[in-house]
């Protein structure tokens, strides 16, 4: 039970660290909320279809993208009010469904915070091999993401396909929710993205030593949040969270303590 769940926690902090720059950088927060908010409808959508949860996540978030990126174009309200529009039209449609489908309450509850008992060695195969390809993808995208975040009309006047790779980047994140929220759960999981990310940048002086550092901040958090998850016998979720922010905090207050040193040196 616990060496899939090890490799599955490896692999999504692999990919998270990197990705969850792009969230901090880019400030798609949001963004990452109404993704997960969609992961409770693509469990219900794979169980009907009869597919592998991770598969009918990945299908819900591309859908919530191209919905997203539609009505981003038709320009008649504001890209937060859609994101609250369409988050919260998939968690109630989501929500809906699981009951129609005979979900017991409890169930529900495991995916909104993330449960040990979500994570199986079937589910192991699609996350580690759709983490690994994710991965692949990212890093061959780099560049010219980098470049997008850093000015959209450079990247244009470079040749980079700004719209397909916001497309890649949103798919993508897609992956990581769909991988991350049997342990992170829904509620919980855009803080696997922001918070590791942000504590590496309070130390990285690159783009690249912030991705390293936020995959190693978010497998700390992950790894250190099983244990504490079954010592204490709360849910997994807000244990491996809360173990996150504390590294932050830490973090922040050695930053502050380094400069106030500075300052009176």
């Amino acid at each position: 039970m616990m060496t899939p769940m090890l490799m599955t926690a490896l692999a999504l902090a692999l990919l998270a660290g990197p990705l969850g720059c792009f969230v901090v950088w880019r400030r798609m927060a949001y963004f990452g909320d109404g993704l997960a908010h969609s992961a409770l409808l693509g469990v219900a959508v794979g169980l009907i279809a009869g597919m592998s949860n991770q598969i009918g996540m990945i299908l819900a978030a591309v859908l919530f993208a191209v919905m997203l990126l539609w009505l981003r174009t038709q320009r008649l309200l504001a890209t937060d009010t859609l994101l609250g529009i369409l988050a919260h039209a998939a968690l109630s449609f989501g929500v809906v469904a699981m009951a129609l489908l005979g979900f017991e309450d409890a169930e529900v509850h495991d995916y909104l915070l993330g449960s040990l008992d979500n994570v199986s060695a079937d589910s192991l195969v699609y996350v580690v091999l759709g983490c690994g390809l994710a991965l692949g993808l990212l890093m061959r995208l780099w560049p010219g993401l980098l470049l997008m975040t850093t000015s959209e009309e450079l990247a244009h006047a470079e040749g980079v396909p700004v719209r397909v790779y916001e497309f890649l980047l949103m798919l993508l994140l897609g992956i990581v929710v769909a991988g991350a929220v049997q342990i992170v759960g829904i509620l919980l999981i855009t803080s696997l993205l922001i918070i590791p990310a942000s504590t590496a940048r309070l130390i990285a002086r690159q783009p690249e030593t912030m991705a390293i550092g936020g995959s190693v901040m978010a497998a700390l958090g992950m790894l250190g949040g099983l244990p504490v998850s079954e010592a204490l016998n709360v849910p997994l979720g807000p244990a491996i969270v809360t173990l996150t922010v504390a590294m932050f905090l830490m973090v922040l207050s050695a930053r502050l303590l380094a400069e106030r040193l500075n300052l009176i040196n």
